[in-house]
Parts: structure tokens; C-alpha cells; sequence
């Protein structure tokens, strides 16, 4: 554990701080905006929140503006407003090929994001090193202080895409915290992407699906999954792996050793393949899909079969947990009409009436950008609970 998570995590002493924490949580999530909101909700002295507030000011975690109300009399009321610029996050996420890094603000807002070309076989060492570096140069581009980031959030690929990288140092959730933790000693944060994708989508949406799907569709297949609030990790951290569920009576060979993956079938990847067999120019699975919306018809059909194929899978899992929502991410999702219409047809054929007329397939609320927020808003969530805000406020002004 770092020293900002011991000081985050340790409950101050009784003083004009505590409690702070609520006041900030209610004003960020738009359940409170004045001084007599507060005070009111809290069962609190106005004087006592006042003091809060200040504090919270001082720290520039709120912002506060006079305005007059309407058919009100006397001076304005000064309405509370979170200012998520008070400090910053670092979101990365891994991929085969390469790895997006980003710094955002104190509500996920994207303010600098790029690409670095990666190979995992060169391992988590050097790979991270150039994290590392690509965070600073960001940080140092927006002339933001390293002193105001409030933590870590770190998407991996699945532990069986890891396993077909191999490297020296192997790749897992505990090297990538340990070094990132000993460059910058703040809270870090490291699951599979997908579950950062899920948790990203269910902070991005004002529904609040009960139950909602979200599939990576890229160079591999993944899902993660939200049940009533909570991304659930499966009891060996590995629930959503339907990229290795095999399809029909497919024999074509997997990456894990198995065959008949819907990975070896569906996935970008395999579709980039299968295409190239057929001398068609697609590198990558970003290529099949801009080949697809292009109105190429071999690609078009490549895809919408791939869509088929995954619906199929899907289908059991909208028979077992009758999601509201099946949200889409990843380079095949940008060609959506194809894609959604061979999900849908599965669906439709194999899941039972009911919940399959029920679900929504869409694209992901955030777009391309879906698992970075979640990256950052798993660092937001934590920095800004309560308790750690009056930790965080004592350690500053204690």
C-alpha cells in the first residue's frame, strides 16, 4: 500500500475536516449545490458545514458562484459546483500491439491522450518504462503536477492473450502496480480491460442497467460484466473469458491450445487473416472494419458472419443473466451495422423470447474512449470517496 492510500484510507481526528468528505460526495453527484441543501441533508449547523466547505474551497475541490434565485429577496445564494480539474488521473490500457495512455481530470475528462507501438514480448519492464516516460512527457505538455494526480488505473489484456506473449518477466497485475507504484507513489489500480470497459460504461450511463454486458470486439473478444452495480470478477478473476468458448464445430486452432475458439473464428484478428488469405489488404482488424463500412462486401459479410457467431455465445449468456444492455467496444464495433445485425440474428434464433426482445446491442456510450474513462474513474471513485477526501484534506491541512 502507498503512503497517499494509507493516508487516504486512515480515519482523522475530530475536527472542522470531517465530514468533509459527505459534503464534497453530495455537491459531485448533484444532490446538493447550497449551504442550506447541505446542511439540511446532513442534519448539520450551518456554521459547522460552512467551515467544511471553506475548506473544501481552499482545496479548490469546489468552486462556488453567487446566484440570485428566482422571486427570492436579499443576497444571492452561492451555489456549490465540483471543479474536477483540481487534479488529474494517468489511465493506460494494454494491447496486443500497442498501448493508449491518458491523462484526465477529476471526472474522467480526457485532456491528453496517444498511442505507443509496443511489443509484450519485450516484457513489462521495458514496456512500462516507456508508460513511464509517455506520462511524464503528457503531464509535463499540460503542465500539470505530478503532486495533483490522484492515482493509477491500468487495463490489461486477458491472462490467456498475455500467456500467447511470453516474456522473460511475465505480465501481471502485480509487476505493472509494483512498478508503477515505486515511479509514483499514488494509488494504483490494475484489472483486465474489460472489466475496466464495464465499469467505465456503467459510470458513463444515467440508466443503471440492473444487469450489463460489455464485449471487447477488437483483435480479441472479451466481456465484462455488471450486476447490480458491481463488476463481477469471477472467483479466479477471470468471469466474461467468451473469447474461448467454442463455436459450433469449428476445428480452426486457438491460441490457448484449444480449438474452435470464438476467438480463432470471430475476432478481429482471425477475420484479418482469413481476408488476407484471400488477397484482400487487411493488416489489422481496424482495417476489416473500415473495409466494411467502406461497403466492401467481403469484408461486410466477414464481419456480419463474426456477428453471428458471437451472438451465439451471447445468446447464453442472455438466457443465464437477462441483461437490459449488451454494449459494444473495439475495432469491429466501428462497423456497427454489420455487426450488430449478425448479433442480433443469433440472439434472436437462440436466446429465449423474452429476454432476447428485451436487450439492447448498442455501441458503447464512450466510444473508443470506453476503457480509459473506466480506467480513471476506478481512480476517481476511490480518491474521492468520503473518508479518503478527509484523509486526504488532513494530511493537506491537518
Amino acid at each position: 500500500m502507498t503512503t497517499q492510500e494509507v493516508r487516504a484510507t486512515r480515519r482523522p481526528p475530530a475536527s472542522r475536516i470531517t465530514r468533509s468528505g459527505e459534503i464534497l460526495d453530495l455537491v459531485r453527484r448533484g444532490q446538493a449545490t447550497t449551504t442550506g441543501q447541505l446542511a439540511d441533508q446532513l442534519g448539520l449547523a450551518r456554521s459547522t458545514v460552512n467551515d467544511r466547505v471553506e475548506l473544501l474551497l481552499a482545496s479548490e475541490l469546489l468552486t462556488s458562484s453567487a446566484e440570485s434565485l428566482t422571486g427570492s429577496r436579499g443576497r444571492p445564494a452561492s451555489t456549490l459546483a465540483f471543479n474536477p480539474r483540481a487534479g488529474t488521473t494517468l489511465a493506460a490500457q494494454l494491447g496486443i500491439s500497442g498501448i493508449r495512455l491518458a491523462v484526465t481530470d477529476l471526472a474522467g475528462e480526457i485532456l491528453s491522450s496517444e498511442m505507443i507501438d509496443i511489443d509484450l514480448a519485450d516484457g513489462p519492464q521495458h514496456v512500462l518504462r516507456l508508460v513511464t516516460a509517455g506520462f511524464d512527457q503528457a503531464l509535463a505538455r499540460l503542465d500539470e503536477d505530478r503532486a495533483q494526480v490522484h492515482g493509477i488505473g491500468f487495463g490489461l489484456p486477458a491472462r490467456v492473450e498475455l500467456a500467447g506473449h511470453p516474456s522473460e518477466t511475465p505480465w501481471s497485475e502485480e509487476v505493472v502496480q509494483a512498478v508503477l507504484a515505486e515511479w509514483l507513489p499514488v494509488p494504483v489500480f490494475v484489472d483486465h480491460d474489460v472489466n475496466l470497459l464495464a465499469f467505465g460504461e456503467l459510470c458513463a450511463r444515467e440508466d443503471a442497467p440492473e444487469v450489463l454486458v460489455s464485449v471487447k470486439v477488437g483483435t480479441v473478444i472479451g466481456c465484462g460484466l455488471v450486476i447490480n452495480g458491481h463488476v463481477v470478477q469471477g472467483e479466479s478473476g477471470m468471469a466474461g473469458e467468451i473469447g474461448h468458448t467454442r463455436v459450433g464445430d469449428s476445428e480452426v486452432p486457438c491460441s490457448c491450445g484449444n480449438v474452435g475458439c470464438l476467438n480463432a473464428v470471430a475476432s478481429g484478428g482471425a477475420l484479418a487473416r482469413r481476408l488476407r488469405e484471400k488477397g484482400i489488404d487487411t493488416p489489422n482488424a481496424r482495417a476489416v472494419a473500415a473495409l466494411a463500412r467502406s461497403g466492401d462486401v467481403d469484408a461486410g459479410h466477414a464481419v456480419r458472419m463474426a456477428g453471428r457467431d458471437i451472438g451465439e455465445v451471447l445468446a447464453g449468456v442472455v438466457n443465464l443473466l437477462n441483461p437490459a444492455v449488451i454494449s459494444l467496444w473495439g475495432y469491429l464495433a466501428e462497423a456497427e451495422e454489420q455487426l450488430i445485425a449478425g448479433i442480433r440474428e443469433s440472439i434472436a434464433r437462440s436466446a429465449q423470447p423474452g429476454p432476447a426482445g428485451k436487450v439492447r446491442i448498442e455501441p458503447a456510450v464512450m466510444g473508443g474512449d470506453a476503457g480509459l474513462y473506466g480506467a480513471a474513474m476506478m481512480v476517481v471513485e476511490h480518491a474521492l470517496r468520503p473518508e479518503a477526501v478527509d484523509g486526504y484534506l488532513h494530511a493537506s491541512h491537518g
